[in-house]
């Protein structure tokens, strides 16, 4: 191929893949704290009612060790049902100590800490940790929310302590109520696109390159255009770090300036939802045309998700409480796992969730919700993951909630993370 006919193809190519990267990012269930330690210095089961002044503590301390040197990450377990697929190194904190830092290594590099009830696990990218070990013989592990926060606490500083890093208790500080959580995966839509755009001048630089010797300090130097690409390629994975890294700082501002918009909205009788060939929890068949009025939000989840998927249902739960009782919508939550589809894993949610009697599942046989996904442009894909000789299942799918009249027609879509107030503002919209 020529060079004339060479570059709009790759133009076009990047092109594309900068549309593929734009599109709704998918989430991944399966260790939940891997998700929360990539950004976070701490992470602390959302079911678990840890005291507020015993966080802020924590998360304070936390914050001083870094600055004093001595980085140092938390993961609180507190049962088996907050390691999500790997539920089986419950009661083994070393090993999943081992597994968790592994998965966070691309990232962080510090000291790893796990607070188990029945004791803790240590990882330092790789190294020896004994020293580590025996500081901590000292510090009794307290069941409870109350007694594992505090351990974590006085775990912490002992650490730091060794490491000839004296931190002293810090005076929880008095601040306003923090926003709503927002949480970042590990990658965000911005990134990509910085990344690929970046990417598109070095494809068209490499491929219009025809390896011209360049005279530098008097010595001829042929460069090849691959290693002009992967050179760029590396400058543009660093200003998609950039981005993520701002992201993650001013996240909350930016999702509160667009409080009141969904991602996409139709206007009244413009897209009709596509039907669902599904049932209910209970067998009966689901309908999104309804004759008492009220709307009905399609939302797609995993039951056995721990991670993304509870936190989309606490604020769809808070959207739809902030309602008039006679205008609050039904929820469908359509399953992306079928293999998760029992009455046990549907019981667990209403409780560990706290799903009102809004709450409906849409289950059905594979050919039935995978026709479902495709309607509503769902993304699923199962990733075995071995990490330390662990093999897990990942399970990668569109997080995403539609708002459908009581027509039957679609009027909003929400990408996640989306906030309360996105969710109570449209609903009030289409109620009118």
């Amino acid at each position: 191929m020529t060079r004339g006919r060479l570059l709009p193809a790759v133009a076009a190519a990047a092109l594309v893949a900068v549309g593929l990267l734009s599109a709704p990012a998918a989430r991944a269930d399966g260790d939940p704290a891997s998700d929360v330690l990539y950004s976070q210095r701490a992470f602390l089961p959302y079911d678990v009612a840890f005291p507020p002044k015993l966080q802020q503590q924590l998360r304070q301390l936390l914050e001083a060790a870094s600055d004093a040197g001595y980085p140092v990450r938390v993961a609180i377990i507190a049962s088996d049902y907050d390691l999500g697929s790997v539920s089986q190194l419950w009661g083994k904190p070393q090993t999943y100590a081992r597994f968790l830092g592994i998965e966070l290594s691309l990232s962080y590099h510090g000291v790893l800490l796990v607070v188990m009830p029945t004791g803790f696990g240590l990882y330092h990218a790789g190294k020896p940790v004994d020293t580590q070990a025996d500081a901590l013989r000292a510090v009794t592990i307290t069941p409870g929310a109350r007694g594992l926060a505090q351990t974590a606490i006085d775990a912490v500083r002992r650490l730091a302590g060794a490491a000839g890093h004296p931190l002293t208790l810090p005076e929880p500080r008095s601040a306003a109520p923090a926003p709503e959580r927002v949480p970042h995966s590990h990658r965000t839509r911005d990134g990509l696109i910085v990344a690929a755009g970046v990417l598109l001048v070095a494809l068209a630089w490499a491929t219009s390159f025809r390896l011209r010797p360049l005279r530098l300090r008097r010595r001829r130097v042929r460069v090849r255009p691959l290693w002009g690409l992967v050179a760029l390629l590396g400058v543009a994975l660093l200003v998609a770090d950039i981005v993520l890294t701002t992201r993650s700082a001013g996240a909350g501002a930016g999702r509160e300036q667009r409080a009141a918009a969904p991602d996409v909205s139709w206007a009244r009788g413009t897209s009709r939802a596509p039907a669902l060939d599904l049932v209910d929890e209970a067998g009966r068949p689901i309908s999104l045309v309804r004759g008492d009025g009220r709307p009905t939000i399609v939302t797609f989840i995993d039951p056995v998700c721990r991670d993304y998927c509870p936190l989309e249902a606490q604020v769809l739960n808070r959207a739809i409480s902030l309602l008039p009782a006679g205008a609050r919508p039904r929820v469908v939550a359509v399953s992306v796992n079928p293999a998760a589809n029992t009455a046990a894993n549907v019981r667990l949610d209403r409780k560990k969730w706290h799903l009102t009697s809004s709450w409906h599942w849409g289950f059905g046989t594979r050919a039935q919700l995978k026709r479902a996904w495709r309607d509503y442009g769902i993304t699923v894909q199962v990733i075995p993951q071995t990490t330390a000789g662990i093999t897990i299942r990942k399970l990668v799918h569109t997080e995403a909630a539609y708002v459908v009249d009581s027509s039957g027609d679609r009027r909003a879509l929400f990408l996640w993370p989306f906030t309360t107030s996105t969710v109570e503002s449209a609903m009030r919209s289409v109620a009118e």
